[in-house]
């Protein structure tokens, strides 16, 4: 690790030295009917893996090595056709290519978002296409993001494949205490190979978002109808209490939810109950120019640590050298259910801390990213540093460390330790 640690040092200093000088062309930022803009990336990871551990064994029983090294290719593409002021239509898609010594995977033509827009004035539009709508204002989790895919609260910027979808917005403003209000009503089809990976059976999956602001405070309330998805209900806020002090918040009811929780040390039980998300978070800008967001989450989804403990001793007693090939087969069942997504947990600490420039380094941006499980005390530490002096050009360079016992949530990953190292070109 420090071996890599050193290489991202050399790199990035002689990037400093060799900056361009900004430069500003007004014609770049005139209406144009084709628009067509993108990047290409390479990306270089190094992974420490966890050997020993249930999750390795299970998932490579054959393979015995301690460290994977990743190579991936990206080809992001976005064009954008004004027809008139009126319409406008635009596709987003991506091309990838990644290889290690485990695997090789390819997708030549992946579709992330694009459709036909239409704004017969100001106040209304109407959409039809494959979109990514982004509910809710926390930074790495948003509880009330009902119609979008997960965010990776380790890298939460990373873009994000939308789905098909019909979505209106009207939108009106008042010269009183309530300044705007915009409605926005969405339509999550599924059927047949529609949107298969929202979820299950045929229906319209209706939701709705009323956006005000109001007091100074952004305010927004959604719905999403019973479906493909239980039935869900949301709420969430953001207002500056000073010029450098925001406050945002989320809260999000669902019925019904299905989750499967163990009843005996190997059969678990399917049951349906209402849950209760929220996220409550804060963004400091500090005189020295340091963003901090500090954000606490608690997953109502999420199991309970008596669960999750039933869940890691049956994964080592499924490598034990008594284990019977259905205990094995059990371990490698529930790893693929919800006990092995990102953040099976119920409560969550994240703090990030980010700096532009410091000590006069030009386009040089540190940051650092501490993530924690509460109740097992295992967390998720990422310094990384990325620069931007290149014309066109980021470099981009982190070190993940896991930390944790066995049988807790960072201790019981695949790798304890990560290195990545990001080249994109824009264009």
């Amino acid at each position: 690790m420090r071996r890599y640690a050193g290489l991202w040092v050399i790199g990035f200093l002689p990037c400093t030295l060799m900056a361009e000088e900004f430069t500003f062309d007004a014609s770049e930022y005139d209406a144009k009917t084709f628009e067509f803009s993108g990047y290409l990336e390479a990306k270089e990871e190094a992974q420490h893996l966890q050997t020993e551990h249930p999750i390795y064994q299970l998932s490579y029983p054959e393979e015995s090595r301690s460290w994977l090294f990743r190579s991936t290719g990206t080809a992001d593409l976005s064009g954008k056709w004004t027809i008139n002021p009126q319409w406008i239509a635009d596709l987003h898609g991506q091309a990838s290519y990644a290889t290690d010594a485990f695997e090789t995977s390819q997708e030549p033509h992946k579709i992330l978002d694009g459709g036909l827009h239409w704004s017969p004035d100001s106040s209304l539009s109407l959409d039809a296409g494959k979109r990514v709508q982004r509910w809710g204002k926390g930074n790495a989790w948003n509880p009330v993001g009902f119609i979008e895919r997960a965010k990776d609260p380790s890298d939460p910027q990373t873009t994000r494949e939308g789905f098909n979808m019909f979505s209106a917005e009207w939108t009106r403003s008042f010269d009183s205490t309530l300044q705007m209000l915009t409605l926005t009503p969405v339509f999550v089809p599924t059927y047949d190979e529609m949107n298969p990976d929202f979820g299950s059976g045929h229906h319209l999956n209706p939701a709705l978002k009323l956006y005000a602001l109001a007091w100074d405070t952004d305010f927004d309330l959604m719905w999403l109808g019973k479906g493909s998805k239980p039935q869900s209900i949301g709420f969430d806020f953001s207002r500056n209490l000073s010029t450098n002090i925001e406050v945002h918040g989320e809260w999000a009811h669902q019925y019904g939810v299905a989750q499967n929780v163990f009843v005996s040390q190997t059969e678990q039980e399917l049951q349906s109950k209402n849950i209760d998300s929220y996220l409550l978070g804060i963004r400091y800008l500090t005189e020295q120019e340091v963003t901090w967001i500090v954000e606490y989450y608690h997953n109502g989804r999420g199991y309970d640590q008596s669960v999750l403990d039933q869940y890691y001793d049956l994964l080592w007693r499924a490598i034990g050298d008594d284990a019977s090939t259905q205990l094995t087969q059990k371990a490698r069942q529930l790893m693929q259910s919800g006990y092995g997504k990102m953040n099976p947990a119920q409560d969550y600490l994240y703090i990030r801390a980010s700096i532009s420039e410091p000590f006069d380094w030009l386009y040089t941006t540190p940051a650092i990213t501490f993530m924690t499980n509460i109740h097992d005390h295992s967390f998720q530490i990422t310094p990384e540093l990325s620069y931007t002096g290149f014309h066109n050009l980021e470099i981009r360079g982190r070190l993940i460390w896991l930390e944790g016992n066995n049988r807790t949530e960072w201790g019981e990953k695949l790798s304890d330790r990560k290195a990545e190292l990001y080249v994109r070109w824009y264009f």
